[in-house]
């Protein structure tokens, strides 16, 4: 992160720095529970988490696995707004991780989905949509 100084109107004023953000892309912080696994060959991982920032592009989750960079995974996160105002909701989306720590892992999202919370289960890594789902690709 760079910096800059920034001069304050008074005259006996501390003259400090602060951070400026250099991501390109705005990222909401959020607390939003989630489940995720991971996708392909090798070993599975399942487990759950919170959601502590996302955007169009990624999220970020907290976790107790820590997750190698390159591993495709699939979220399903619980999203704070109901359909029709009563009925829970899922966001699911694949992608792959870019960055992890010891508590944890960024995810670029690749497809989404969201669903009612009491949907069936199904991969949306597979050809095609069900029909009758909101679904889209992320462009960025």
């Amino acid at each position: 992160m760079s910096s800059i100084p920034v001069k304050n109107s008074q005259p006996n004023a501390f003259f400090g720095t602060f951070s400026i953000e250099r991501r390109s892309k705005i990222r909401f912080p959020l607390e939003l529970r989630v489940s995720y696994r991971t996708l392909g060959r090798g070993p599975s991982c399942t487990g759950e988490g919170w959601v502590v920032n996302m955007n169009r592009c990624g999220a970020l989750v907290s976790s107790k696995h820590q997750i190698r960079v390159g591993t495709r995974m699939e979220l399903s996160i619980e999203w704070p707004s109901l359909l029709y105002g009563r009925v829970p909701l899922r966001f699911v989306t694949t992608g792959e991780v870019v960055r992890c720590d010891a508590a944890s892992f960024a995810v670029t999202l690749a497809r989404y989905q969201f669903r009612t919370a009491k949907g069936k289960v199904t991969s949306i890594d597979q050809q095609g949509d069900a029909p009758g789902y909101a679904s889209g690709s992320l462009r960025r």
